[in-house]
């Protein structure tokens, strides 16, 4: 790191942190903190969805995918067609009609407060999971990137003493502008971090054409000649790590589940004025993701022509380019996933390499702000209301907010230290499927339950939501439980329809069918209700 780069991460932090104290003199309320005030512009809380989506393990992960499956990966963008309409005119019309804060507020309604809190648990979990991750990730490459050594302040440090330090600085620094700016922070720094990482990216494939003297054309011609991991249209073997069709699934089950359970992306929806201003922040949300995709496999294929080719490299990404020809699996997909962070490290002149560096902490930051938001959201919301017997003013539950959010973030850097001496070796995207998307799938059938199905009961989704929790974990260690290593494309949809078809088993069996009061709770009853008047009203 030059001091050119450490002027450029610098401007960047210092912009990043001046936003959240300016936009923290605006929260009066939780209202305010925790959706904005529902006043918020849908192009930003579109761009927010998708900048909060993508995190450190895409940024960095579809680069190792690059090298391992070429193009093919992003036949995942195959499910969106399908997708997009069931969001649009099913999932958003409804969860607007609620005017909800935690969208796990609605389960109470539609069932029981047991069934609330044990959702909320689950969403509590995924996000801590997920969040951790993704401080890890980040950390991991800024830590390589910079090469900043604790031994130049304080002399000899312990082995892994750098990437802790780093793991404390990106998780403390997120939590602390969210604690201040709350949901207006959040969003309009996921702005501004998104135009970022996109630019860091587009900079890098930049350099790599500059450097080379070569085009898009010429990094096609040389992954035409890769030999990529063998993709099927489609496979009975439920081991098959990867083909086309299983990949649009877990991608559809995926964009599903988050759109339709997962607070993070619903809290974003709730913080504009009307459901056709949710619809516009979902295609601005579709639009972003093809476009990152695109350049980021655009990185991809510009560093496989750097590695693969006869291009000279410099001599600190040259065991890189070894690596990536070796026998042994770890070996390969640990060079694979450090290829983006090295040419940072070693191609990049200085200052454009402290602005690759700010897009990687854009990428982490723009995650972390949302998961703490979101998770002080429903520990105050699902847990601390419903419970508190006094009245607070509208000041004293502002400040339990922003402790409980500055909590949440310390709890993450805790976690993610841990998972950090769990981790190592493991292929990044295969990592983040394994640590949370277990609890991704139940939670979306869970609601999908709650809005269609006559016969779900709180005796029947309980027991279901659980049984699916077990199937998604199963699944996901399938290796080191029983030696049989099932994909994890198959995590996501085996809990969902595990729930389904248990929580729908029971109520056969035991007859159950909900009450009239909850059926008027279900889709219908919300969504067509409105315009009869018959259906049931926004929450209160």
């Amino acid at each position: 790191m030059t001091g050119l780069d450490m002027l450029v991460l610098a401007v960047y932090f210092i912009a990043i942190m001046g936003m959240g104290l300016w936009l923290s003199r605006k929260n009066e309320s939780t209202e305010d903190f925790f959706v904005g005030g529902r006043r918020m512009p849908a192009w930003a809380i579109g761009v927010s969805i998708f900048a909060s989506v993508i995190s450190t393990i895409t940024y960095l992960g579809l680069h190792g995918e690059m090298f391992r499956s070429g193009l093919g990966y992003l036949v995942r963008h195959a499910a969106l067609p399908i997708v997009l309409p069931i969001i649009w005119w099913l999932w958003i019309p409804f969860f607007m009609r609620l005017k909800l804060t935690s969208v796990y507020e609605y389960l109470e309604v539609r069932f029981d407060r047991r069934t609330r809190q044990l959702a909320s648990c689950f969403c509590l979990l995924l996000l801590l999971g997920w969040l951790s991750v993704v401080v890890l990730t980040a950390s991991q490459a800024a830590a390589t990137i910079a090469n900043v050594k604790l031994s130049w302040f304080f002399g000899a440090s312990p082995p892994d003493t750098d990437i802790i330090a780093m793991i404390v600085a990106v998780g403390v620094f997120s939590t602390v502008y969210t604690t201040l700016g709350g949901m207006r922070a959040v969003v309009w720094t996921d702005v501004i971090q998104f135009a970022v990482l996109l630019g860091g990216a587009l900079f890098a494939m930049t350099a790599v054409a500059v450097q080379t003297g070569s085009g898009p054309a010429d990094w096609l011609e040389v992954s035409s000649r890769q030999r990529f991991e063998k993709v099927e249209f489609f496979s009975f073997d439920p081991t098959t790590r990867s083909t086309i069709v299983t990949i649009i699934i877990n991608y559809m089950f995926w964009d599903l589940c988050t759109h339709g359970a997962n607070q993070v992306t619903l809290q974003r929806y709730f913080s504009v004025a009307s459901a056709k201003a949710a619809q516009r922040s979902f295609l601005i949300n579709s639009i972003c993701s093809v476009i990152l995709a695109g350049v980021l496999a655009g990185t991809g294929l510009s560093l496989m022509y750097l590695l693969q080719s006869n291009a000279q490299v410099p001599d600190g990404m040259q065991a890189t380019r070894d690596a990536l020809h070796s026998s042994v699996d770890a070996v390969r997909h640990t060079a694979q996933d450090r290829a983006f962070p090295d040419f940072i490290r070693h191609c990049l002149p200085s200052g454009l390499r402290g602005l690759v560096l700010a897009a990687l902490f854009a990428a982490a930051m723009s995650t972390i702000d949302s998961g703490a938001n979101s998770i002080s959201t429903i520990v105050l919301v699902d847990f601390i209301r419903p419970v508190r017997k006094k009245a607070v003013t509208p000041a004293g539950e502002l400040r339990t907010a922003r402790i409980l959010t500055a909590s949440m973030g310390l709890v993450v850097v805790v976690i993610s230290v841990g998972l950090f001496h769990l981790s190592k070796e493991t292929n990044l995207i295969d990592l983040c499927q394994r640590g949370f998307n277990c609890f991704l799938g139940p939670l979306g059938g869970l609601f999908v339950l709650a809005m269609f199905s006559k016969r779900a009961t709180p005796r029947t989704v309980i027991p279901a939501v659980l049984i699916g929790e077990v199937a998604g974990v199963l699944i996901a260690y399938s290796r080191d439980l029983f030696g049989y290593p099932i994909s994890t494309h198959w995590v996501v949809p085996s809990a969902w329809l595990t729930t389904i078809l248990v929580s729908q088993s029971l109520s056969l069996l035991t007859s159950a069918r909900a009450t009239d009061t909850q059926r008027k709770w279900m889709w219908h009853g919300v969504v067509r209700g409105a315009t009869t008047g018959d259906g049931a009203a926004p929450l209160p």
